[in-house]
């Protein structure tokens, strides 16, 4: 509300007017001369008559009803007055990122990709005006969807994603088909690696508009990591190991989150052993960048997210903030419509 003392003030004026002119009536009615009273005889009956009760009875509620009309129209026209407004502090600088999600559509992160998804489905209904890609990778990377604003398009593709996934414990044979159909840029056969982690994020760096610095400083940017970071690479074909993506980004000025992810019901074999270290090692390559770390199984990890951009970026961006606000006088105006238009038909109505 643009004046919110000035209802108060108007309410207050009333009831003052009110009070003044019942006090001055009462006052009138002492020093009016003394009539003698006239009495008329057998009127006790007729005044306790049903009819008269009733007329009596109808008569109170009607002048209930209309002090209530009036004090509900003389509050309506206060508020209307006040100005009331919807305040919206906007930042057209946070509606300007850009956010990659970096998903690892490995085999052992098929059980865990679901929550993920789930994880970046919820970031998506957060964001207003943020342009968004969803990049997957396993030996390579595949752009699932480029950089875009449309939601629809991204949460459509997520949604084939996670149909896939749903199929892999029912059907194992079609979901392999399909699993092949739909990431077949993941994959390089002539390579035995799976996994590489590094080489996932460094692509993930390249999916902005712009890879230089001064984009950057235009169009905020952020990665968001889900992985096990459980490379498989006997044959060492990985170009960047996970630290070494991680400061590539830093130095591109592009923020790393990083989502971890762990199946327990999964027999990783002769990885289990990296399990520990490899969640060390992403965790470690996270912070050391100033970027934070997450768990799939973490309650209320998009939300997190979304705060730690929105509170960096506020902090960058705060003198650019616009405060926008918009009047709406609906609920006021209905009330005073209302009151006003049921004070006119009973006037009418007792007219006639």
């Amino acid at each position: 509300m643009v004046m919110p003392w000035l209802p108060w003030f108007l309410i207050a004026a009333a009831a003052l007017i009110i009070g003044i002119a019942a006090l001055r009536a009462a006052r009138r009615g002492e020093r009016a001369p003394f009539v003698p009273t006239r009495r008329v005889a057998n009127a006790m009956p007729l005044l306790r008559s049903p009819a008269v009760l009733r007329r009596l009875r109808r008569r109170r509620a009607l002048h209930a009803l209309l002090g209530a009309l009036i004090i509900a129209a003389m509050v309506s026209s206060a508020l209307l007055a006040g100005r009331p407004v919807s305040k919206d502090v906007r930042n057209d600088a946070l509606a300007s990122r850009d956010i990659v999600l970096c998903l690892d559509v490995s085999g052992s992160m098929l059980g865990l990709d679901s929550q993920v998804l789930e994880t970046y489905t919820e970031l998506i209904d957060s964001f207003n005006g943020e342009r968004v890609a969803l990049i997957a990778w396993n030996t390579t990377a595949q752009t699932m969807v480029p950089l875009t604003d449309d939601y629809e398009t991204l949460k459509t593709e997520m949604g084939k994603i996670t149909d896939l996934l749903g199929s892999v414990f029912t059907s194992p044979s079609l979901a392999r088909s399909r699993y092949l159909r739909m990431f077949s840029g993941t994959m390089a056969e002539e390579l035995d690696a799976s996994s590489l982690a590094g080489d996932g994020l460094a692509s993930c760096t390249q999916a902005f508009d712009n890879s230089g610095a001064a984009s950057a400083d235009e169009r905020p940017r952020s990665i968001i990591l889900a992985t096990d970071n459980l490379v498989f690479d006997d044959s060492h074909v990985q170009l960047y190991s996970l630290p070494e993506a991680a400061e590539l980004a830093t130095s591109k000025k592009i923020r790393l989150f990083s989502i971890y992810g762990f199946d327990d019901e999964l027999d990783y074999g002769d990885l289990a052993a990296q399990v520990e270290s490899a969640r060390q090692e992403l965790e470690t390559a996270t912070q050391d960048n100033g970027g934070k770390f997450y768990e799939v199984g973490d309650s209320g990890t998009a939300g997190r997210i979304v705060e730690e951009l929105e509170k960096t970026q506020v902090q960058e961006y705060s003198a650019d903030n616009e405060v926008r606000l918009t009047d709406t006088p609906r609920a006021g105006a209905i009330w005073l419509v209302l009151a006003a238009g049921s004070l006119l038909l009973i006037a009418a109505w007792r007219r006639a």
